[in-house]
């Protein structure tokens, strides 16, 4: 008698940090970290390596390799070197830890994340975003462990702080799109991810001037929000709770403009179109941009109108799979303009 095999049941793997260190002057940390690893690898930037980086190598003795941004050349040659070491250590921005934790994931070592700006919520996500022809979003390793030195993050130049506040915003757009891919495409939909995303949106709006004057509670209310972020794209396995129309939006601009700016800037500004298109609260979204000394409009990013509108149509393009107020209304030209000229984007 032959046995059929039982039908294996779906399942999916959760991954989430499993040490978070959060505080002034804690990049000693590091090297409490780095003692359960023999041969740890330490990836980091020529800027950041002045910061933090040299200072982690001194302290745990390992050996540093210098990435200028996420690319294919730099994992190669991160994973290249990294065959000799059973870790891997990010130092420095969002380029560097994605390349950190994508080269991670190819080797399938741990990742530690030592972030030294707060400009995205890639702190703590499985998730590495990396250019090619074109950026991807690539499933990448969770970090083991995050140390966030917040005397370090305080001295990081304002405007990656304040681009950090436009990503964490982000979330209250994600969602709603996240909810239009279950109702209309019947898409895996999780209350507890969704709930954390929503939470993490209501609670910088709540805190955006705190947040935009960077005192003790801003920051950490904003690294706590983007490092939730990260844990929601964890528990959802992807990025749907925290990436959606407004970030169709934003990787259209970096394919036509000359000059993109900072990827938070531009979802920020984005999650101001995308909530007039859901009906939401678009003015409050703004405010609070604002509020977090965030700009809102197309001029203050270095852009004109036609670039904006321009983006806005060719943003259908991108991830198509991906089911978004942008794909649910089907809008034209003309309904694009207007929407940007009454939110006061253009």
């Amino acid at each position: 008698m032959i046995k059929l095999k039982k039908k294996q049941k779906h399942f999916k793997k959760i991954e989430l940090p499993k040490l978070v260190y959060i505080g002034e002057r804690i990049l000693p940390k590091v090297e409490e970290v780095a003692v359960n690893y023999s041969n740890p690898l330490v990836v980091t930037g020529r800027k950041t390596s002045k910061i933090a980086g040299n200072k982690v190598k001194k302290m745990t003795g390992a050996k540093g390799i210098i990435v200028k941004k996420a690319d294919y050349e730099n994992i190669e040659k991160v994973t290249k070197e990294g065959r000799e070491h059973d870790a891997i250590i990010g130092v420095g921005g969002g380029s560097v830890l994605d390349t950190a934790k994508y080269s991670a994931f190819k080797l399938g070592v741990d990742y530690i994340a030592v972030p030294t700006n707060a400009s995205n919520d890639g702190i703590s996500s499985p998730i590495a975003s990396i250019k090619n022809k074109k950026r991807e979003s690539l499933k990448a390793r969770a970090p083991s462990a995050i140390i966030v030195d917040t005397n370090i993050i305080k001295k990081s130049p304002k405007m990656f702080f304040r681009a950090g506040f436009g990503d964490a915003i982000a979330k209250y757009t994600a969602v709603k799109d996240w909810n239009l891919g279950r109702v209309i495409k019947k898409e895996y939909y999780g209350d507890y991810a969704s709930s954390l995303s929503e939470m993490i949106s209501k609670i910088v709006m709540n805190n955006a001037v705190e947040i935009g004057k960077r005192t003790d509670r801003g920051v950490n209310t904003l690294i706590e929000s983007l490092i939730s972020s990260g844990a929601a794209m964890g528990i959802a396995g992807s990025s749907r709770p925290a990436s959606g129309s407004e970030h169709k939006f934003s990787h259209a601009l970096d394919l036509i403009a000359k000059k993109p700016a900072l990827h938070g800037f531009q979802v920020g500004i984005g999650t101001i179109i995308m909530s007039y298109f859901h009906g939401a609260n678009w003015r409050r979204v703004k405010n609070s941009l604002q509020a977090a000394k965030c700009p809102v409009t197309a001029k203050q990013i270095g852009m004109d109108e036609d670039i904006f509108l321009e983006a806005l149509m060719k943003a259908k393009e991108i991830r198509p799979e991906r089911y978004t107020i942008i794909e649910h209304i089907n809008f034209d030209k003309k309904t694009a303009k207007d929407a940007l000229e009454t939110t006061g984007v253009i």
